[in-house]
């Protein structure tokens, strides 16, 4: 994790830094720490219900099944009967890392997860509906490396880097929904969440690792999600809600030598071990504020459209560290670091055809996933340091972008009882494969 200049400069290790993000339909979530590793990461959480999924990954405007309890807990006034359901995702991640470049290369690492993500019970008692649930927000796994390489607009090299990381975020929670009137149903779900986190990251290669972090701690931390179903004439429904974010507490400890500046005249740059310090830092599950529709235009069909606002910039907290600049003389801080809050997009449409025992469902919609990168200001940190124009480079070199991803899928209703339903999702990101059952009881 070093940057080479030549002879007449003294060299510098690269920078360590920390940006997580998800952002998936009914249920992103972003976490960011100090390393490495997690620069430019995608935390990725997916909304839960293959049918959700395949419809764009839309369902605060409709939520009418048992996955609404962490969608949209106002829909569980839709119900009528008891319900179990559950689901299992399959997952093949494409995570583009940055490589070190004018031209901001990309290089795609990631590996395959499977998980049983889903579970729920739902129990409707006359104008109220009480469920239980267990939700996998989060299933990620991945190991890379990245190889040295000559950069011209910094006159130099940047060392290679490598890493891997295992997270996963449960939740497990219990809620509600309240018929007021015949328009209108209010609900909420509690939920306490558990992080798991295991990551070793470094600079340089396998061969000849220079410093960098390990992290492997848990935590638990209590969320919560309200919502609010109208339904102002019988084809049309409106639904908007809030998901409470999280701050859980982890620690990381140093590995290696850290560039330290003495004064003098010329200062002196000398190395520091910091092998086994430990330092304190927040995961981060930010707030989203979201509204969505669904429209009925005829017996068959379904539409639907979501929008949310994702509170990226709760990522930046005052624990927020970038452990390769940890020298007072660059004078780097959380203030140096933002992230855009952003809105996302998602739209979706279902078609069903009626049997007299049987129903058959199509699905398909898109969503949009907007730029939010790590990136870095100056601000009272020192412009003559090296850190200021290693990290200018590193996080302000990359493109801004927005991602476009489809969806697609169908199901099946039996007898009224058993529903099975199986979704895929495509985006530059990751490709999901969703099953899930719900099975009614009279």
């Amino acid at each position: 994790m070093g940057h080479r200049r030549p002879p007449r400069r003294s060299p510098w290790a690269r920078v360590w830094a920390a940006a997580l993000w998800l952002c998936a339909a009914a249920t992103p979530a972003i976490a960011q720490t100090n390393e490495r590793i997690y620069e430019d990461l995608d935390f990725r959480f997916v909304t839960p219900g293959a049918r959700a999924v395949a419809m764009g990954k839309t369902f605060i405007g409709l939520g009418d099944d048992a996955t609404a309890a962490v969608s949209n807990p106002a829909g569980l006034s839709n119900l009528l009967e008891q319900e179990f359901s559950f689901e299992f995702t399959g997952t093949k991640i494409k995570h583009q890392r940055f490589f070190p470049s004018e031209a901001g290369e990309l290089q795609t690492f990631g590996e395959v997860v499977l998980t049983p993500s889903f579970f729920s019970y739902v129990v409707p008692l006359r104008r109220a509906t009480l469920a239980v649930f267990r939700n996998s927000l989060q299933n990620y796994r991945e190991r890379y490396e990245i190889g040295d390489r000559f950069v011209p607009a910094l006159n130099g090299t940047e060392d290679g880097t490598f890493g891997n990381i295992a997270a996963g975020v449960e939740s497990y929670g219990f809620g509600g929904a309240y018929v007021l009137s015949r328009y209108v149903s209010v609900g909420g779900s509690a939920t306490l969440m558990s992080l798991d986190l295991a990551s070793e990251a470094r600079s340089g290669t396998p061969l000849n690792p220079r410093n960098g972090t390990n992290t492997i701690d848990s935590d638990l931390e209590w969320s919560g999600l309200v919502g609010v179903l109208v339904k102002p004439t019988p084809s049309l429904a409106l639904g908007f809600t809030y998901n409470k974010g999280s701050v859980f507490e982890v620690k990381t400890r140093l590995f290696g030598n850290f560039l330290f500046t003495l004064p003098g005249n010329p200062p002196r740059r000398i190395d520091v071990n910091f092998t086994g310090d430990e330092r304190d830092i927040n995961y981060v599950l930010p707030d989203r504020y979201s509204a969505g529709m669904s429209w009925r235009p005829s017996n068959n069909m379904t539409v639907l459209w979501d929008v949310s606002r994702v509170n990226y910039s709760q990522q930046i907290t005052e624990k927020f560290l970038v452990a390769d600049f940890l020298d007072p003389d660059a004078r780097v801080s959380s203030n140096n670091f933002f992230i855009n809050d952003v809105y996302e997009m998602h739209a979706g449409v279902e078609w069903r055809r009626y049997g007299r025992r049987t129903t058959f469902a199509l699905r398909g919609g898109a969503f949009t996933d907007p730029d939010h990168r790590l990136r870095f200001r100056s601000a009272g940190n020192n412009p003559e340091h090296p850190a200021d124009y290693l990290l200018n480079f590193r996080f302000n070199t990359g493109r801004s972008r927005t991602d476009v991803g489809v969806t697609a899928g169908g199901g099946v209703t039996l007898l009224n009882r058993v529903q099975i339903d199986a979704a895929t999702s495509f985006s530059p990101d990751a490709t999901d494969v969703v099953v899930s059952m719900v099975v009614r009881l009279p």
